[in-house]
């Protein structure tokens, strides 16, 4: 049946879904034909009688060959019928759950969940509906094991692969040039080996289904041997017990070091990781997951190497996963300053930050975190996009970029109270802001030109001239009191404790503004502003699926010689 399917498609070239329905089955037997095969095939693949795993293998082959029979998913007329089976769904859900079956057919399971949940996907679908109300503690724990064994995988695989080279960052360029393999009549990449059909099952989950957060942390050793390369494999990253939320940030960060390559998949890849990370940012559960002080993880994040650092061993201490994940975005803003800058992942980037920070200062919760590093990555942007703005203003609006950046930056000036582990932190906070003074100023005579030359980006540029009010009171106020410090001190340079004593006299007297928004965000959603962008990245999950039937080999030899 899966060879009929496959001929088939490739005898008709149409776009029309309809021509594949009627040549296979014929409209009017369509719906007692699809519903018997797909009551066949659960009952094969659920276990109610023992067939060998092969025979299990080869069904769910089938059943990937009938959901990806066409490129554009709403054009397959199968999938009307294969929707509406509940039976299917049913099956799906507890071969997650079932320790054995998840391990052979996870992957799997989650694929056609995926290609479930997406078919016209702006119609009612109860595929998804069912996905949402999901909250059977084994089938979540069985959906989220098998994320995490895959994205593991490929983390671990190119660990090793990066050993093995003179450099990682060598190898990891080398791994992106055969991980992408690109269509001669269509600009569209699959990404193989990327494991693109987990990351989209992720993200329904994590967009959906609220009960799915609280599996992001749940701690497993996984024996799957879709988890391990070898027994000789010695990475870090197959030493301690990882779970979902760690692995997925290791994942993002080698993805992100391939962002130097000049692909749009790449750049996808990287979009649908932060999508990811924008829903988990939303979520109030997983920020009191992240921020517990008492669940810590070694988190071995992927570093590029720069002309102005060198990457060492990761020897740093098991940390909440909240400060991993501002490591993370700390990590990206420092190593995508280019002319080609990935504008829309710096907003994405900034929106992760930001739905980190209002949780925290609602919820008043202070982590252990070096925020220097954070502060100073901000600094560095603005500099760049001032000093970049006469190529960057014709591509991007500049303003909305520092607006996001300025805004949190006024986070912390007005309730830096509510999350700052320390008075000294706030302390820091200032020092480092009168200290990148120049950068400021440039900001704001830039902004100043133009909110009058009645340019495109005039409101965004209005906006962010009121929103550095704060910045400009603190330079204003504290560098009188610092030159007349210097002056009575006779100093020419003055070290960063002085500076910071010179604040702390001086603080009563500052008059700052704290307006309502700093510490509101829109919340996600994804129609319609990413429906185009979901629809193509489900496109490249079909062509990658049916790019591994070439390669699966399925072991006959138990039903051939009557085993």
């Amino acid at each position: 049946m899966t060879g009929i399917i496959d001929g088939v498609v490739k005898l008709i070239k149409t776009e029309f879904g309809y021509d594949l329905l009627d040549a296979l089955m014929g409209f009017e037997n369509a719906p007692r034909i699809i519903n018997s095969l797909l009551n066949h095939s659960s009952a094969i693949l659920s276990g109610s009688q023992d067939f060998p795993k092969c025979v299990k293998e080869s069904c769910m082959h089938f059943l990937l060959m009938m959901m990806t029979s066409t490129e554009i998913l709403s054009k397959n007329k199968l999938m009307e019928y294969v929707v509406t089976n509940s039976s299917l769904l049913e099956c799906l859900f507890l071969l997650l759950s079932q320790t054995d079956t998840r391990i052979d057919f996870g992957h799997d399971c989650l694929v056609m969940l995926v290609l479930l949940v997406n078919y016209e996907k702006d119609r009612p679908n109860d595929c998804a509906v069912r996905l949402s109300l999901l909250d059977d503690h084994l089938t979540l724990n069985g959906y989220s094991q098998s994320i995490t064994a895959g994205l593991s995988e490929f983390c671990v695989q190119n660990f090793v692969s990066s050993d093995n080279n003179s450099g990682w960052f060598h190898s990891i360029t080398s791994m992106v040039g055969s991980m992408f393999v690109t269509d001669e009549n269509s600009k569209n990449e699959s990404l193989c080996g990327a494991k693109i059909g987990l990351l989209v099952a992720f993200y329904e989950a994590a967009h959906l289904n609220r009960n799915f957060m609280t599996t992001l942390a749940n701690t497993k050793t996984d024996t799957s041997p879709n988890n391990t390369l070898s027994q000789n494999v010695t990475s870090p990253l197959q030493l301690p017990p990882s779970n979902l939320l760690v692995t997925f940030m290791e994942y993002t960060s080698l993805i992100m070091a391939t962002q130097d390559v000049k692909s749009e998949s790449s750049s996808n890849l990287v979009k649908l990781c932060f999508i990811i990370l924008t829903c988990i940012a939303e979520d109030q559960y997983a920020n009191a997951l992240m921020s517990d002080p008492h669940l810590v993880f070694r988190v071995h994040l992927h570093r590029v190497p720069m002309r102005h650092r060198k990457v060492a061993a990761d020897t740093k201490p098991p940390v909440s996963l909240v400060c991993a994940l501002m490591d993370l975005m700390v990590e990206f803003l420092m190593t995508h300053l280019t002319k080609r800058l990935p504008y829309e992942m710096y907003i994405q980037s900034a929106g992760i930050i930001h739905r980190v920070l209002c949780y925290q200062k609602k919820s008043r919760t202070k982590i252990s975190y070096d925020w220097r590093q954070l502060w100073s990555a901000w600094f560095t942007v603005i500099k760049f996009v001032v000093s970049n703005e006469v190529s960057l203003i014709k591509k991007f609006d500049i303003f909305y970029l520092a607006l996001q950046i300025v805004n949190m930056i006024n986070l912390f000036i007005t309730y830096g109270d509510t999350f700052l582990l320390t008075a000294n932190s706030y302390d820091e906070l200032y020092y480092e802001i009168i200290r990148c003074q120049q950068t400021f100023d440039g900001l704001y005579s830039l902004t100043a030109r133009f909110t009058t030359n009645g340019s495109e980006h005039q409101i965004s540029a209005t906006k962010l001239l009121y929103a550095l009010c704060n910045v400009r009171a603190i330079l204003t106020h504290f560098s009188p009191k610092i030159d007349e410090f210097l002056t009575s001190q006779n100093i020419s340079t003055p070290t960063e404790e002085q500076i910071i004593e010179v604040v702390r006299n001086n603080y009563e007297s500052l008059t700052l503004k704290i307006p309502d928004s700093f510490d509101q965000f829109e919340r996600y959603s994804e129609i319609p502003k990413h429906a185009s962008f979901f629809t193509s990245v489900i496109r490249v999950v079909i062509k990658d699926t049916r790019h591994k039937f070439v390669c699966k080999n399925i072991d006959y030899t138990p039903i051939l010689v009557g085993e």
